[in-house]
């Protein structure tokens, strides 16, 4: 799959944030990117072993975006905060806004969540697909240990090296989401998320097995390839293949992400194991 079908889906992925919500942190808006031969040299520079794991290869996208935005400027990225030989943190990413006229402190999160009614209201609902992670958790851990890093006074010795200070910096969150909910729910019933965000369905693989898709074609794209969309997918299986692919992902407790190629359309949704 095409490099350039990941980046270009990568940056249509929609905040999870309504933009009318008051957040703890706000929103990094993100920049619009035309893809260009030069953006596209780039991107080919980035597929290496770094790259085979989603969150990886979702900041060397948010990188190129910033590269050849006109409104932002890239200081520093991935920046390891050390203290007596012990790694305290990292921050994503430092951006200047030639727009606000002043540095941000970005932190990058892309995901893909399902919505499981039968745990606590709001958004403890959302979770990861293999029931190992939830946007409760991640904001929870944004809050308490990624962005408090900036004021460590170990962060203060190196943003001096920059000549920057720790209280001229605005933090802003990027948070990209794919959402996944129960056939038919109505998604603007959670007030919390951007309904945007809404992906397709998940379904139990009983649920599966009962729909009449025999005559459809399907792909479950590897993780890295997750911010592409089903469109950009050049390779397909039959109804029966697709089903070993997803009991194989089975034993090993995993849930598939499955792109369905019809007569008239596609459609992406989960199939879980649990």
């Amino acid at each position: 799959m095409h490099l350039k079908a990941q980046f270009t889906g990568f940056c249509s992925t929609p905040s999870i944030l309504p933009k009318d919500r008051i957040t703890d942190f706000p929103s990094f808006d993100f920049p619009d990117v035309q893809v260009t031969e030069r953006l596209q040299n780039d991107l080919e520079k980035i597929e290496h072993p770094r790259n085979s794991v989603l969150g990886k290869r979702m900041e060397s996208f948010f990188k190129l975006a910033i590269k050849h935005s006109e409104r932002y400027r890239l200081i520093d990225s991935n920046i390891q905060i050390v203290h007596n030989k012990q790694t305290l943190g990292e921050l994503d990413f430092l951006v200047y806004d030639e727009l606000k006229i002043k540095p941000l402190h970005v932190e990058l999160v892309y995901k893909l969540y399902i919505y499981d009614e039968q745990l606590s209201p709001g958004i403890n609902r959302w979770i990861g697909p293999n029931r190992r992670d939830s946007f409760s958790q991640k904001l929870d851990k944004l809050n308490t240990r990624q962005f408090p890093i900036l004021y460590k006074p170990e962060t203060g010795i190196y943003l001096k090296e920059l000549g920057i200070k720790p209280e001229g910096i605005e933090q802003q969150l990027c948070f990209k989401a794919k959402l996944f909910t129960p056939n038919e729910l109505q998604l603007t019933k959670a007030s919390e998320i951007n309904p945007e965000c809404h992906e397709g369905e998940w379904y139990r693989f009983s649920e599966f097995l009962n729909f009449e898709w025999e005559e459809n074609l399907f792909f479950s794209p590897p993780k890295r390839f997750w911010s592409a969309v089903p469109e950009s997918n050049k390779e397909w299986f039959s109804h029966s293949e697709i089903i070993k692919t997803i009991e194989a992902f089975f034993e090993k407790q995993k849930s598939p992400l499955i792109w369905m190629k019809t007569k008239t359309g596609y459609k992406s949704f989960f199939v879980v194991w649990w």
